[in-house]
């Protein structure tokens, strides 16, 4: 295929690629990863666009920004999965002086002999983001070992292409070929390597959208947070203190994973969610967080929740027998109520979630509760 062919197919993946991501990703799953890869998709589609701009006019310069556009999009990439795994603002410095500095350099030397040279070195460049893509999809886990496989084969080969791009050039430098018989191939694999690229981070990032956000159990997802505050704002004006926060999670579901087919996971993953459903009370608003845990809020006296507590962790052990793995099933729990921590939804959550780590790093199936207050920033 010439580089035309390419160049339309890159602006037809890349606007399907971007539609469906948005559709079937961000609008039914939106979260703040799934915003900045949004980003990233209508980026490198804009960027899709000014190429083929740029050849209608033959604007060599034109073009080459377009170029160190699409480059920039990998870090753009980078940004979202960090995010994604730190929970925690993402950092955009590199990113943001990458997307500034490749397509200045590539424009600056876009009519000079030394376009070549600036061509590969910022393909390098991008092979950096590359591979903190790949560093990043390794250290999501194992839970997500299938999905992020489309987009990590693809970063690595990208790093490995972008090595072999910068020796190829330190080559001909020292041999003084003219620029003019590899540029036209270098500008075909660029422009492959960004397509199979674009497919790749659609195909790995729409899965780990649509299946890292799932929507909460009943009214929907966001209503629970809504629902819950308006429930303790209530409770606090009425001095009703029996109220608790209860986060229940499936333990070792690495293991489980590693055990278990893709398909099998998410069976015991939705069977999970079943179960505890099944366990507690009809009147506790629940928030299904991820496939393997559980956010409960219960009204009810200190006694009844730990009688709903020790109900739970047995129904979870009873999945055993239901499935064919030679893997234990077993949940921990952790438990903070308004007597001890107070009415703010956020706090609850947040110490519920650090006890039912402990009490996973005990051996799991079982509970722990939060018998104090947590400090005060």
């Amino acid at each position: 295929m010439n580089e035309d062919g390419l160049m339309t197919a890159s602006v037809a993946l890349s606007t399907l690629c971007t539609i469906l991501y948005i559709g079937l990703g961000f609008l039914p799953r939106p979260s703040r990863p799934a915003a900045i890869w949004s980003l990233g998709f209508i980026g490198f589609m804009l960027a899709t666009y000014v190429a083929v701009a740029a050849d209608v006019v033959g604007s060599l310069s034109l073009r080459a920004v377009s170029s160190g556009l699409m480059l920039g999009m990998i870090g753009v990439i980078w940004v979202g999965l960090r995010v994604q795994r730190t929970h925690r603002s993402g950092s955009w410095i590199p990113v943001l002086a990458f997307l500034v500095a490749a397509p200045s350099l590539l424009w600056l030397a876009s009519t000079t002999d030394a376009y070549l040279t600036m061509v590969r070195v910022t393909f390098a460049a991008a092979g950096v983001f590359a591979l903190l893509v790949v560093t990043e999809l390794v250290r999501l886990g194992r839970l997500v070992r299938d999905e992020i496989l489309p987009l990590a084969f693809i970063c690595a080969a990208y790093v490995v292409l972008g090595v072999i791009s910068l020796v190829q050039e330190v080559l001909r430098l020292f041999a003084g070929t003219p620029e003019a018989s590899q540029l036209e191939s270098t500008r075909e694999l660029n422009t492959l390597g960004s397509l199979l690229f674009v497919v790749a981070a659609a195909t790995t990032l729409l899965l780990m959208t649509r299946q890292s956000a799932t929507p909460a159990e009943g009214a929907g997802a966001g209503s629970f947070p809504v629902v819950a505050r308006d429930r303790l704002s209530r409770a606090e004006a009425a001095g009703d203190r029996w109220w608790s926060v209860i986060v229940i999670r499936l333990d070792d579901p690495e293991v489980l994973r590693e055990a278990s087919s893709t398909n099998a996971f998410d069976a015991i993953a939705r069977r999970f969610a079943a179960v505890v459903r099944a366990s507690l009370p009809a009147e506790a608003d629940l928030d299904r967080r991820g496939s393997t845990e559980i956010v409960a809020l219960l009204p009810r006296p200190d006694g009844v929740v730990r009688q709903v507590i020790t109900r739970v962790l047995a129904d979870v052990a009873s999945m055993e027998s239901e499935s064919q793995l030679a893997v234990r099933m077993s949940a921990s729990v952790g438990w903070a109520s308004v007597d001890e921590v107070g009415y703010d939804l956020d706090v609850l959550i947040a110490v519920a979630k650090d006890a039912a780590t402990s009490a996973a790093a005990e051996g799991g199936d079982r509970w722990e509760r939060v018998v104090e207050a947590p400090p005060v920033a």
